[in-house]
Formats: C-alpha cells, sequence, structure tokens
C-alpha cells in the first residue's frame, strides 16, 4: 500500500509519518470555518438510506475534505478504513499526547496548531459521522454494498461499537467541520471564491466543465434564456407605442427608449464578458500549469525532454525498481 506523501510524491506507508494527518485532517475546511453555516446545517448528516431516498447517488472519494459534501444528485464519502476501528492505532497515532478532559473547552481544538489535538478531534469527528450515516440495519447494508466500512465488520459488532462510541462523545472533542453535517458544493466553491480569493479554482472543480466549450455554451444557454425575457418586454412596449393613451406618456416613451437601448447593448457587452471571462481563466490555467510544470521536474530531478533531448539512450540505467518487480514476481506475490 502507498499513498500521496506530498508534491504528487508517493512513498510506502510505513515510511510516511504524515499518513493519519492526510487520511484525516480537514485544514481547508478549518480555514472557512466560520463560513461553514452558509454552506450546511449545525446537524449530524442523515443516514444512508435518507440519502438514497432523496435522489443522491452515493460517490466514493478518499479526500478527506470530500467527506459529506454533496452536489447536483451525489453525496462525496470516504469510506470507513479498517485501521480507524483498531485500539491500537488509536494509541499509537492518534489519541493526543496530553489528554484533556473530552469535554472541557480546551479540548474543543479552536486552534489548528496543535496538530496533535487537531488529528484526534479529525478521527473523532469522521468516526462520528458514519454513526450518524449508519443509523439503521439498511444503512448498513448500503455502506457494505457501496465499501464504505469494511466486510468484516458484522452488523451486531457495528451497534456496539457505536453504542460505545456514543456513551462518551461531545461535540468539544471533535472538529469544527464535524459539527456540520452535509455541506453543498456550490456553496463551498462560492465561499472559496469570494472569502478566499480563489476566484477561479473554488474550493474543489469536481463539479466544474471539463471543456471550455461546455462552459460558454452554458453561459450563452443563461443570456439566451434572459434574452427571451428581453424580447417579450420589448414586443410589450412596441404594442404599448401604438396605443394612444401610452403614445402621449413621456415616461412610457423616455423608459422605452431607454430599454430599447440596453437591449441592443446588453447582449454585446454580456457575450464580450462571457468571451473575456473564459479567455481569463485558460489563461490564468495556463500560467498555474506551466508553474506547476516547472516545479514539478525540478522536484523529480529531470529536464523536460523538449529542451534537452538527448540523441541517444543513455549506456547504462538503474534497474532497481525492475529488480524489485521481478523478485516480488519470482516469490510468487
Amino acid at each position: 500500500m502507498s499513498h500521496q506523501a506530498g508534491s504528487h510524491r508517493f512513498a510506502p506507508v510505513n515510511e510516511a509519518g504524515s499518513f493519519f494527518a492526510r487520511e484525516l485532517r480537514v485544514d481547508r475546511l478549518d480555514g472557512v470555518r466560520d463560513w461553514l453555516w452558509v454552506c450546511g446545517r449545525p446537524m449530524p448528516p442523515r443516514p444512508l438510506h435518507h440519502q438514497v431516498l432523496i435522489g443522491r447517488e452515493v460517490t466514493t472519494t478518499e479526500n478527506p475534505e470530500l467527506h459529506l459534501v454533496w452536489h447536483k444528485g451525489r453525496i462525496f464519502l470516504k469510506p470507513l478504513p479498517a485501521w480507524l476501528l483498531e485500539p491500537k492505532v488509536w494509541a499509537r497515532h492518534l489519541l493526543p499526547t496530553t489528554s484533556p478532559s473530552a469535554c472541557s473547552p480546551s479540548s474543543s481544538h479552536q486552534s489548528s496548531g496543535n496538530d496533535d489535538g487537531e488529528l484526534a478531534a479529525c478521527a473523532h469527528g469522521f468516526l462520528f459521522s458514519y454513526t450518524a450515516l449508519i443509523t439503521y440495519e439498511s444503512d448498513f447494508r448500503i455502506a457494505l454494498d457501496n465499501g464504505l466500512i469494511p466486510d468484516s465488520v458484522a452488523w451486531d459488532a457495528w451497534r456496539q461499537l457505536v453504542r460505545e462510541y456514543l456513551q462518551g462523545h461531545c461535540y468539544a472533542s471533535v472538529n469544527p467541520r464535524y459539527w456540520y453535517g452535509e455541506l453543498q458544493l456550490s456553496r463551498l466553491n462560492k465561499v472559496y471564491r469570494f472569502a478566499r480569493g480563489f476566484l477561479f479554482r473554488g474550493y474543489s472543480k469536481v463539479d466544474a466543465h471539463t471543456v471550455y466549450v461546455d462552459l460558454l455554451r452554458d453561459n450563452f444557454g443563461v443570456l439566451a434564456t434572459i434574452l427571451g425575457y428581453v424580447v417579450i418586454v420589448l414586443s410589450a412596449m412596441q404594442v404599448g407605442l401604438g396605443v394612444d393613451r401610452l403614445q402621449a406618456d413621456s415616461a412610457f416613451q423616455s423608459a422605452s427608449y431607454g430599454f430599447t437601448v440596453f437591449s441592443i447593448l446588453a447582449p454585446l457587452v454580456a457575450g464580450a464578458g462571457i468571451v473575456g471571462g473564459v479567455l481569463t481563466m485558460v489563461a490564468s490555467n495556463w500560467l498555474v500549469t506551466k508553474d506547476y510544470e516547472r516545479k514539478r521536474f525540478s522536484e523529480m530531478g529531470v529536464e523536460p525532454y523538449w529542451r534537452n533531448k538527448p540523441t541517444k539512450a543513455p549506456a547504462t540505467s538503474s534497474h532497481k525498481g525492475y529488480d524489485t518487480v521481478a523478485s516480488v514476481s519470482r516469490a510468487g506475490v
């Protein structure tokens, strides 16, 4: 098993000290704690059978910061790993070295500087979310069918675990992100665009257009809908100008003149704005991509092949990776 240890570098789990932090921490949501009320209600998530009932598709994600985030008929859920149900893992890696009272003010983890306490708070919150998601046996079956909980867990064992866990539970012991259950992705994107300044990227791009043509089509579709209403208003004004009573009304004449000019200029301005916005997004994405490419190649210790393309393959090369694979194959793994 491997995991992404940073900067898209993969490492074995037993060599990555940040594994548990990357599996549990929700730093980006912690950065907008004051705005989470915009994105959801301070209540536990609704059970899995209710998510299916209201037409949401359960979509698996391994990103803890997308756990319980929903968008357009989908809810993203991070599977409950088997190691989170192991007491030894909690004792060795998750519980803080200092153990304040579970519901004392010092355990509410308002400050993100205490990494030890923050990890425990995130672990408690993540496990608590599943005690709410899996309430009935039907929820348990849905979780098994979607790979959200380990197959080795039985329904009776899950009931016992939840009973014991909830006996000592209090909201002060969990990360404040889990004070809120389901979060709406479209609102999270708006919070990140306007409160955090990520105008073009938002919180997550899982709901973004995959190609710019779709973005243009959708925006011009909205513009066409607005213009349809403008056409209806212009038609009504044209009929009104044929009425003697309105012909003598100077206010109506001025309004008709102003709206006519507006209907001519507004589509041109809006269309130019849409095209300009898409071009700005293209330029922004291009600059970000090139900057990331430069940093990534520097971390990899290689040069882009188009900059220094070799005339022939090097005479010697390291086959350590191939030797390792070969040894594993010979061992029958």
